[in-house]
């Protein structure tokens, strides 16, 4: 057997968002989102979450206790500035310092990300990022973070600026609830836009930082391998949903269908990594307009995520662990950045299978290490069950369960008892009957060619 190695400065840990595990936050767009009838799957709200807004110090004491060197996490912006631009909660001040500075005692790592899908419902109703002026509200609460938490050295700016224009202004999935793809480019645009100026903010303030975007990417394939026009398309959606943004960050280049075309210096080098979420693979064919590409999880997803019989999760994905090294490579090549995975998982009910998912992934993330690539952490996404958007409570991501109707009751997982063993043999072993498994299923899906066809 062959044993997987990580280096010794690698990091592990999990990922979090403030809306979907806090509770209560009452003064974003989001909670206003989720009062409008089926706006969430069976009804859910978000309500009390997992209530770790009153419960973070458990949850840390329980990921030291599952050895994390590592926590991604974002600062809840409507709780700084509930009412207004000006009106400042000192409550709120005081309470991420206590987050932050539980997390440094246990020597767990803060990852803050200034923007996780949820802003204050007052910037939401003057338009959002769907106005360059209101770019400015943004960029103030970001120096503000800046100079207030000085003891965080890594600071993700947007988290999946791609997911959020499209699944907000052409899914209609995620407030506002539009659908209109000429807001949907200019969210994007005015997004990556926030992004290279959050950059120079922070850098401003502090020099030494860290500090790099998220983005979502999945791996784009035509439904029919050999189909010329089924790999046309498959080509269109990845450089809609990956390819615009890669560009951006690459050569301050913003270039849009028809033509649409800005440049903006200041988005080259804002990044010191690329911060990856990767979780699926999905499939496209010429009868995909544009919008569709862009559109793929709102209809049946295993049309799009599956060719054959593959099992899917919670969240109707076939899991595909080779696109998270093809994903690597990319980023690799085209940025050349430092990068860390800032979200991958896998909801289901399956304990072993998460076990297993975070296995063959981290397989992927060894072999990219292996050549050269400079990947320095990995963050499984969720260390906690929690409310997953539209997806409302249904899904079950997490290394610890959160039982809802028990108080909120955490129970830690076996999969987290397994990771947490990888995190301190700093490996693990690769089983024979999963690489037999691993090379079957690439013949199966034709990636590995017979010899004979060569």
């Amino acid at each position: 057997m062959a044993f997987i190695r990580f280096p010794d400065d690698f990091l592990f840990g999990a990922s979090s968002s403030a809306h979907q595990v806090e509770g209560n936050n009452v003064h974003n767009q989001w909670w206003d989102f989720e009062q409008r009838e089926s706006a969430v799957k069976n009804g859910h709200k978000s309500g009390a979450a997992c209530d770790h807004y009153n419960r973070f110090e458990e949850d840390f004491d329980m990921l030291h206790a599952l050895k994390h060197q590592a926590h991604r996490l974002s600062f809840e912006w409507s709780r700084f500035f509930p009412e207004s631009p000006k009106k400042l909660n000192h409550e709120a001040v005081e309470h991420y310092h206590r987050v932050v500075d539980k997390l440094i005692l246990l020597g767990i790592t803060p990852f803050v990300t200034t923007f996780h899908f949820s802003m204050p419902l007052w910037f939401a109703q003057m338009g959002g990022f769907e106005r360059e002026e209101n770019l400015r509200h943004y960029i103030a609460f970001v120096e503000f973070l800046a100079e207030e938490y000085k003891q965080v050295k890594f600071w993700n700016t947007i988290n999946e600026p791609n997911i959020y224009a499209s699944f907000a202004y052409l899914i209609a999935e995620y407030p506002p609830a539009k659908k209109n793809a000429r807001l949907a480019l200019t969210v994007l645009k005015n997004l990556l836009k926030a992004h290279g100026q959050a950059y120079r903010v922070i850098k401003e303030v502090q020099p030494d930082a860290q500090v790099g975007l998220v983005l979502h990417m999945p791996v784009f394939a035509p439904l029919r391998k050999g189909d010329v026009w089924h790999k046309f398309a498959a080509r269109l959606a990845d450089w809609m949903f990956n390819g615009i943004v890669l560009e951006a960050l690459k050569t301050g280049n913003i270039r849009f269908p028809a033509g649409l075309f800005e440049h903006h210096d200041y988005l080259r080098n804002s990044n010191d990594f690329i911060g990856l979420n990767y979780y699926v693979r999905m499939f496209a064919s010429p009868k995909h307009t544009v919008a569709t590409a862009l559109n793929m999880l709102d209809a049946d997803h295993s049309a799009f995520v599956r060719t054959g019989n593959e099992r899917l999760t919670q969240s109707g994905w076939a899991t595909y662990p080779k696109g998270l090294y093809k994903c690597l490579k990319r980023l690799h090549n085209e940025l050349g950045l430092p990068m860390y995975i800032t979200e991958n998982g896998i909801a289901t009910d399956d304990d072993e299978w998460r076990s297993q998912f975070i296995r063959k992934h981290l397989k992927q993330v060894a072999k990219a290490h292996s050549k050269g690539m400079d990947v320095r952490g990995y963050f499984y996404w969720s260390n906690l069950d929690n409310f997953e958007w539209t997806y409302g409570f249904e899904p079950t991501f997490g290394l610890i369960a959160v039982d809802y109707e028990n108080d909120f009751k955490r129970t830690i997982r076996q999969s987290a008892w397994d990771y947490a063993q990888i995190i301190v043999d700093r490996g693990f072993e690769e089983e024979e009957k999963q690489r037999v498994e691993e090379i079957q299923i690439e013949a199966a899906s034709g990636e590995i060619i017979p010899q004979q066809a060569k």
